[in-house]
């Protein structure tokens, strides 16, 4: 480990500080200094080599309560700023501010204290006099023109406020404030108290102040604030309330001092302390660094190091790893501890990515990328270094989810909808979508959107026949306050929260008449006016509107506006029903058991072969929806690894098809491999055909081929 008596560039450097500093190891209970700077020996009367060695404390009087914070801050590794009453070598006391800090190696173990003391002891003793002139300055300030108040001989700046005034306006300033500041007092009186701070760099500190003075309480704080010539300063002050015999307020005094400076050695030391942590040791720093999680594995399988993000990638605590055997820290099942140790014992040359998955005590999946390699200072040692790569795996479950426009599937039917998707997308088209109930349509709405380029903006769904006239008015188009019972305030309506992006109407057949002529004005004038209201307001909108009624026929009972029929169906999509396209089946059942297995932390991956049969043979009346249901009625229900007949709801197990759409040969019995291999056979190759006939998707089918060697 470097010390830091050797370091000759921090000497310089501290050297060049005008504030005092000084530098003790942590070595002993006293914690001895190994080093001071000039400004050290210039404030203390105390030469290098006469304070080397002493107590950190050595300055301090004795029998201060703050000395004993001191210490427990020493003996906590934690940084502290304390005020203390010190004794210089001539016997003379000051009043020091005291700032220490822990300097810690590249494991957060502290080897050194850092300490900068600064001479507060003008500032403490125009503080503790104006303690005792505030009260009989201000309590006939009434009185007296504030011309002569006698508070120029201040060295911190002094304004006071006068609280009886909304806003908060200056009536006095000293010449210290204007000093400060560059304000003259004609300038500053009769402006608001925070107008010489910066707006714009401590908005949650001007904040404090604000609600200090709205909660008409004392308060400190350090604030950036700005000269008059536009030079910035940081700026301690200390606002106190002032209150007349009827415990009235009537004045805020505040007292501003300038501790740039020592806000600048703050910063400086700061950056030091950075470099010497560096220089520590260098690849503990980089491990910390990397964005991936390192573990250390010794040559026994115990660990002695783990980097920081180790703590969100795998939830254990860093400090608790070294000393343990690494298939305690790692929360994998025994499959995978195995694929990890061969890994570790492979040599460097064939070693290969794994990536290893676990269930966490909420049930959620969770997957990391580990690469194993030697460590170039011991070659017994092994550097394990890890990434997190749940949300790719979770992108990828969503990107197969919303493949063709929202829908999954691969049937001609499908493939065709998501190229109209596609190029009704790339438009700014009105479209009407139609289909059944549960085929998917606000699906499709949101893939339009999302390949569109609105894709940027809001997607606001909303169903047409959820909600009564009257209210469904106010939702669209907002209201203005007092517009009906309950309208306590002015309300936008979905049209222009909408502004920029998509509104999709569902089920727009059943929308009221006047709400249809409404409707149609949007689309004409592309504006809207809220009830209660007026003024009409411009909105930027895509209407997507879906129906399962047939619009034609409602136009020729009456119930739709035929000339808002033609509005909406300028471009038109319509979904086909589940059992036009049966062929999806297999991939929506791998999907949606995939999807709802993990929800639960159920191992259930796989359909029986005539279980499939069953869902093959009916008809769906609910669709995709009904589908999905049946997938986790199933799942509830199931004992096993796979989804059997049995687990189906009663109205799909106890179909009996006549002439099922795909069959599934008799003979096809035995093993898995020698199933696959018959339904290869029969189908002479052709491998869609024996996904189809094994009643499996065709990515499990390829997997499978790979994973039993048959590909």
């Amino acid at each position: 480990m470097t010390d830091i008596a050797d370091l000759d560039w921090l000497h310089r450097a501290f050297d060049a500080m005008p504030c005092a500093v000084a530098v003790a190891e942590t070595g002993g209970p006293q914690f001895p200094l190994l080093y001071v700077n000039r400004a050290f020996e210039r404030l203390t009367g105390y030469l290098a080599e006469e304070a080397q060695g002493q107590d950190f404390a050595f300055l301090v009087r004795p029998g201060q309560s703050a000395l004993d914070r001191l210490q427990e801050a020493l003996a906590a590794d934690r940084e502290c700023r304390i005020e203390l009453q010190c004794l210089r070598k001539d016997e003379t006391t000051f009043c020091g501010e005291v700032s220490v800090a822990p300097l810690c190696d590249g494991f957060g173990l502290p080897t050194h204290y850092v300490g900068i003391y600064t001479d507060v002891s003008g500032q403490r003793y125009a503080l503790d006099a104006l303690a005792v002139e505030r009260n009989r300055l201000l309590g006939f300030i009434e009185h007296i023109p504030l011309g002569m108040l006698a508070l120029d001989w201040v060295i911190s700046g002094v304004f006071i406020i006068d609280a009886k005034q909304a806003d908060m306006p200056i009536i006095y300033v000293n010449a210290a404030f204007e000093r400060l500041t560059g304000y003259q007092g004609e300038e500053a009186l009769g402006r608001n108290c925070c107008f010489f701070f910066d707006q714009e760099e401590d908005r949650r500190t001007l904040a404090e102040v604000r609600q200090a003075l709205a909660e008409r309480r004392e308060m400190k704080a350090e604030l950036l604030s700005h000269r008059k010539d536009g030079s910035r300063f940081w700026n301690e002050l200390v606002l106190s309330p002032v209150f007349d015999e009827s415990s009235q307020l009537i004045h805020y005094l505040g007292i501003q001092t300038d501790i740039t400076e020592r806000k600048e050695a703050e910063a400086r030391l700061q950056e030091l302390s950075a470099e010497l942590r560096k220089g520590r040791d260098n690849l503990v720093s980089i491990l910390n660094e990397f964005p991936s999680g390192t573990l250390i594995v010794e040559a026994d399988g115990t660990l002695s190091f783990a980097s920081t993000n180790c703590r969100s990638i795998l939830g254990i605590d860093p400090d608790s790893v070294p000393g343990r055997p690494w298939r305690q820290v790692f929360p994998v099942d025994l499959e995978a501890a195995r694929q990890i140790q061969r890994t570790l014992e492979t040599p460097a040359g064939n070693r290969e990515p794994l990536t290893i998955q676990w269930l966490e005590a909420d049930l959620e999946a969770h997957w990391v990328e580990c690469s194993v390699k030697d460590d170039p200072r011991d070659p017994a040692r092994r550097l394990v270094f890890m990434e997190d790569v749940t949300e790719l795996h979770r992108l990828r479950d969503k990107l197969g989810a919303r493949r063709f426009g929202g829908l999954v599937g691969e049937s001609e039917a499908m493939l065709e909808l998501n190229r109209l998707i596609a190029e009704i997308a790339r438009g700014d088209w009105t479209v009407l979508i139609e289909g059944e109930t549960g085929v998917g349509k606000e699906l499709v709405a949101q893939g339009i959107h999302e390949a569109s380029p609105r894709q940027g903006g809001p997607f606001i769904a909303v169903n047409s026949a959820g909600l009564s006239e009257s209210l469904l008015a106010s939702q669209l188009f907002g209201h203005r306050k007092g517009a009906f019972t309950g309208a306590t305030a002015d309300q936008q309506g979905f049209f222009e929260a909408a502004t920029g992006g998509t509104i999709f109407l569902d089920e727009i057949g059943d929308l009221p008449l006047p709400m249809q002529a409404a409707l149609l004005r949007v689309l004409q004038e592309h504006e809207i006016t809220r009830l209660g209201d007026t003024r009409t307001r411009r909105v930027d909108v895509r209407v997507l509107a879906a129906t399962h009624k047939n619009l034609v026929a409602e136009v020729a009972a009456g119930r739709f506006r035929e000339d808002l029929l033609f509005r909406l169906r300028v471009a038109r999509i319509h979904i086909p029903p589940l059992r036009e396209r049966k062929t999806d089946i297999p991939i929506l059942v791998e999907h949606f058991l995939r999807v709802a297995s993990r929800q639960i932390g159920k191992a259930v991956d796989a359909i029986q072969a005539d279980a499939m049969q069953c869902l093959l043979a009916y008809a769906w009346p609910g669709n995709v929806r009904e589908l999905r249901s049946c997938i986790d009625f199933a799942l509830i229900y199931s004992k096993g690894s796979k989804i059997q007949v049995a687990d189906l709801p009663p109205e799909i197990r106890n179909l009996r098809p006549a002439a099922p759409e795909i069959t599934v040969a008799p003979e096809l019995a035995g093993d898995e491999r020698q199933r696959i291999l018959q339904a290869l056979q029969q189908t002479g190759g052709n491998r869609s055909q024996a996904t189809k006939l094994l009643g499996i998707s065709r990515a499990t089918f390829y997997r499978r081929l790979q994973e039993l060697g048959l590909d």
